[in-house]
């Protein structure tokens, strides 16, 4: 037994459980990275950064720079495309994961034509607004930029303002609309209902290609790389979407899923309408990807914005 004793065995099994922990720590921090640092992300250097697509180049219409506050002082920086003839609509427009402003030129025509003030701006830690390269913000700082927007465009006088998002920015549309009653109503495509589901969505996707399933498993995966990240990012104020979709009724809500989107399943449309208002507009699109929902079904994508814009119209 000379090298195996009771108390050698022990010293060896409290050694390799430290290394265990120690490896599922730096496992979780590695996939909490990648989840707020996706791959292709990258905040530009604004001193050198120049847009070269704008509203004019892409659809026509002209615009002016803006800049705003966000709730922690820093600034946040986007385009105002004004409407053709003076509304008192505004929409404001929240980019996803590792987008920036631009992530909304395809829609902007459909959303000039039928009367909106259109905000397009940078989040906090993209495009050309502060930050310094830190990634997303599970929809906490998203939602903050979205209510500094919103207030930007009631400050220009704005009596309407709805905020429009996809993917991240959906969730930060919902979680700010939940937070600010100031926010007439939301467009939302894509969005997440929690992101602990959309992290365990990923790990069964991995275990799918192996041909197993263990659903505890990648849902406890799920929680501890958001608290990693939460830990990490300081984000103290986080909400699941799912959790305070209920709170904007009775405002106007549109809810948007493309049946193919492989990155944010149906399964997170389903748990957002279960857990929002009856009268919450759900459109599932059947032959729509992720976050591409107006480049299929555009006719009547235009109709059914159209449609939300006659709604908030008559919300008195």
């Amino acid at each position: 037994m000379n090298g195996w004793s009771l108390g050698g065995m022990g010293a060896a099994i409290v050694l390799a459980l430290i290394v265990l922990l120690l490896a599922c720590f730096v496992a979780v921090w590695l996939e909490s990275r990648s989840l707020t640092s996706p791959r292709g992300y990258h905040q530009p250097d604004p001193e050198g950064f120049v847009f070269s697509q704008t509203p004019k180049t892409e659809a026509g219409l002209d615009f002016e720079d803006i800049d705003f506050p966000a709730p922690n002082g820093e600034t946040l920086r986007g385009w105002l495309v004004p409407a053709a003839q003076p509304t008192d609509l505004a929409i404001v427009t929240l980019h996803g994961a590792g987008g920036d402003r631009r992530s909304y030129f395809d829609q902007l025509g459909m959303l000039h034509d039928l009367g909106a003030t259109v905000l397009m701006f940078d989040a906090r830690e993209n495009g050309l607004s502060d930050g310094r390269g830190r990634g997303i913000g599970l929809a906490v700082r998203e939602a903050e930029d979205a209510v500094a927007a919103v207030a930007e465009m009631r400050a220009r006088g704005f009596g309407r303002v709805a905020a429009y998002g996809c993917s991240l920015g959906g969730s930060a549309a919902i979680v700010a609309a939940a937070r600010d009653p100031s926010i007439d109503g939301i467009i939302v495509e894509a969005s997440l209902s929690s992101f602990e589901d959309f992290v365990a969505d990923k790990a069964n996707r991995r275990l799918g290609k192996l041909g197993l399933k263990a659903t505890w498993a990648t849902d406890l995966w799920g929680s501890a790389v958001i608290s990693m990240s939460r830990w990490r990012m300081g984000l103290n104020a986080y909400v699941k979407p799912e959790d305070v979709i209920e709170r904007i009724a009775p405002r106007p809500v549109l809810l948007i899923h493309g049946r193919r989107d492989p990155w944010v399943i149906e399964a997170h449309a389903d748990a957002l309408v279960k857990r929002s208002d009856p009268e919450t507009e759900y459109w599932l699109i059947e032959d729509a990807d992720h976050c591409d929902g107006y480049q299929v079904a555009g006719d009547e994508y235009r109709s059914r914005v159209e449609a939300f814009i006659a709604r908030l119209e008559a919300a008195d």
